[in-house]
């Protein structure tokens, strides 16, 4: 091609066997990632996603090891990112010692690490035009097939086996879900669009154009707001980078590709504006402007939702707004959050409820998880990157890496937005190209940083590189970071490298396989096999003993056979990993059952708040009111009774109970009124007979009452 290498090709010569091997891995993330899928598990398609990305980073932290090893040197090249990026992986590790739920936070953990890691990979060992070519490109060809099949997907032309897919118009391509499908194509699509404006050979830009057409129209068949929103704001900005590199001689070089842009956009006001047949009812225009139009706003339920997440979470963050949380703990949280959120004002009769275990906000939760310090630290980043990404624009005079890191931060940007309506920093595919964004990056940015720092923080300058014959020479020069203590055992590293690497690929296997028998266990189940599903569901925890829905599902199997205390032990174990909505109110009536009140009154009121009909509160608060009426404490009774025929005035059983807490309370007159209730509304119920013998008891209690009176009066 023509642009130059990016460092001079002396200088990083004969590349070692370990970081060609990196380089393989690294393509192998683009490919393999956003393909990877096993529509048989209950999760749909991240699980072998967050696999293969977790294999396949330890994998090149292995290779970098090795080539530390072979060079004898323990270095890390210095970018402005090193810094913060460190600290936010600290952030994280410390951030388990004060978790309210730490084995979540452990299980959270390397879908965390996998992308700052990444970062130091990429900017560790690609160093060369070809090598980053080869990775964007195989990024952008990867993507393009994808948008195909989107395209396909939105037309019906599928695979057989996908079932019940989450999603609008099943266009999800292999995500199980269309946002994260959305979330996926917003990263390299403002690259392709970059380098369409910036490469110079023609059959590049017809392929790229081709790209660009796929990915945009698969976008847009997803009909994903805050993604659509993301790429619209990503366009401005990379034109706005571009206009500020090259000044208005940028537009006037492509002048008629605006003009033809302009004209579509002309177009695309008069398809949506003016009734014509392409936007009729059914069509993708309609379908696009009822998504975006104001009143579909105001209306859409999926806004109103988000709108009582990020209520709740806020809650959340007030009660740990330093330190968080913990990792992870969100998922943990939701739910006890959600009820607190709905107990404040109308809030449950604005909001529909919902289980989330995502904030639909990657500021909130990050702040919620990890405080405003973990939050901190990740606008640093930011802040960092893309100021040292307008450094490199103004020095780098090649107009085609300047294209690479406009695109590259067009992705980025495309990200943050997105990032503050959905959750694209926790789905596979997106993090393995944000951090891979930020690495290529620097890395072309590395032409005027050639610096290395060891890990006790000082400086190598390199002005005469390593050669294959003097390699020897060079490392026991004394600029070298060499500690011959060290790398006197090099077969001995080698050795621990390569145990350290294998116990976290088993560390990260683990709960995968988990997932595994816990979908066969829930097949099983469903058949009724439930001996099958036991061996299952047991199987599931030798490999992963923290799957809280496992412990679940076990106590309602023994539950259903009747053997109460180790349904107890099962559902307790439960809640130690998972917040399930049914979890409280079944150890709420176990607790009955085994006469521990006081503790089965604790679960039943969260219980009632967990629900999420308010109709279905009422069962739960008359159960609340008789055994508060057990404990003798009736006014606690008389309240639960009443909020009760708040929400059903007609609820037979709550003004029976209500009657029987007025009559402890001595308060006959109230009684009698809701005996008398009882009696209008069922009046051929057991209810209405025990009501009716009250009444006639309380009548003739009142008429003896008046004779003895007269016979003690003069």
């Amino acid at each position: 091609m023509e642009q130059k290498e990016i460092i001079s090709s002396h200088i990083f010569s004969g590349k070692s066997i370990y970081t060609k091997a990196i380089e393989v891995i690294i393509i192998a993330l683009l490919i393999l990632i956003p393909i990877a899928f096993y529509p048989y598990l209950l999760r749909i398609f991240n699980p072998p996603k967050e696999l293969i990305f977790n294999f396949l980073v330890i994998a090149g932290l292995m290779f970098w090891g090795f080539k530390m090893v072979d060079e004898e040197k323990i270095k890390v090249i210095s970018t402005p990112l090193n810094l913060p990026i460190f600290a936010f992986i600290i952030i994280g590790l410390l951030s388990l010692l004060w978790s309210n739920s730490p084995k979540v936070s452990l299980l959270e953990l390397p879908l965390f690490l996998v992308g700052p890691l990444l970062f130091f990979i990429v900017a560790n060992n690609i160093s060369e035009e070809r090598q980053i070519n080869c990775l964007l490109y195989t990024a952008l060809i990867v993507s393009s097939i994808l948008g195909v099949y989107g395209i396909l997907q939105y037309n019906g032309i599928d695979f057989y086996f996908w079932k019940a897919n989450i999603g609008r118009h099943m266009v999800f391509g292999l995500f199980g879900n269309v946002n994260y499908f959305a979330e996926y194509l917003i990263v390299p699509l403002p690259l392709a669009i970059s380098l369409f404006f910036t490469t110079r050979n023609r059959t590049n830009k017809i392929l790229l154009l081709i790209g660009i057409l796929t990915m945009g129209g698969s976008l847009i068949l997803t009909f994903t707001r805050g993604s659509y929103l993301a790429i619209g704001i990503s366009s401005f900005f990379m034109l706005f980078l571009y206009l500020v590199t090259r000044g208005k001689g940028f537009i006037k070089e492509h002048k008629k590709i605006f003009i033809f842009i302009l004209s579509l956009i002309i177009l695309a006001t008069f398809l949506f504006a003016l009734p014509n047949p392409l936007n009729e009812p059914g069509t993708v225009i309609s379908k696009i402007k009822s998504r975006i139009s104001i009143s579909q706003l105001t209306k859409d339920t999926s806004l109103k939702r988000r709108e009582a997440i990020w209520g709740f979470t806020t809650l959340m963050i007030k009660d740990h707004p330093i330190l968080g949380s913990g990792l992870g703990t969100f998922k943990y949280n939701s739910l006890s959050y959600q009820a607190k959120f709905f107990n404040l004002g109308e809030n449950r009769h604005l909001y529909p409820y919902g289980i989330a275990d995502k904030a639909h906000n990657e500021y909130l939760q990050l702040w919620a998880e990890l405080g405003l310090i973990g939050l901190g630290i990740f606008i640093w980043i930011i802040i960092v990157y893309f100021r040292s990404g307008i450094k490199y624009l103004k020095r780098i005079k090649d107009r085609y890496k300047q294209g690479i890191i406009i695109g590259l931060m067009g992705g980025v940007i495309a990200v943050l937005i997105d990032a503050i309506f959905g959750f694209p920093l926790h789905l596979p595919a997106t993090i393995c190209l944000f951090w891979l964004s930020l690495g290529v990056t620097f890395s072309i940015g590395r032409i005027e940083t050639k610096s290395i720092v060891n890990v006790f923080g000082k400086k190598e300058k390199i002005d005469i590189p390593p050669d294959k014959k003097d390699n020897k020479k060079t490392k026991k020069s004394k600029n070298n970071l060499r500690d011959d203590s060290i790398f006197k055992w090099k077969p001995l590293l080698y050795l621990i490298i390569i145990l350290f690497c294998t116990i976290l690929v088993i560390i990260t296997y683990r709960p995968f396989i988990a997932q595994v028998y816990e979908f066969l266990g829930i097949q099983a189940a469903v058949k009724r096999d439930y001996n099958t599903a036991t061996s299952y569901f047991h199987l599931a925890l030798k490999w992963n003993p923290y799957f809280g829905n496992i412990y679940y599902n076990l106590g309602q199997i023994v539950y259903q056979k009747g053997i109460y205390n180790k349904s107890i032990e099962y559902f307790e174990k439960a809640e130690k990993f998972i917040d399930h909505p049914n979890l409280p109110s079944k150890l709420a009536y176990l607790y009955l059952k085994k006469g521990e009140i006081e503790k089965g009154i604790s679960y039943l009121k969260k219980a009632i708040s967990y629900q999420e009909d308010e109709k279905d509160t009422i069962p739960l608060l008359t159960d609340l009111g008789n055994n508060y009426m057990r404990l003798k404490k009736y006014k606690l009774a008389e309240e639960a009774f009443k909020d009760a025929l708040d929400i059903n005035p007609d609820f037979i059983n709550a003004h029976y109970g209500l009657a029987g807490a007025y009559l402890k309370q001595n308060l006959i007159n109230k009684a009698q009124i809701e005996l008398q209730k009882i009696i209008e509304l069922a009046p051929d119920s057991p209810e209405a007979q025990y009501a009716r013998n009250m009444l006639q008891q309380i009548a003739q209690e009142k008429l003896s009452k008046e004779e003895q009176e007269e016979e003690k009066s003069p």
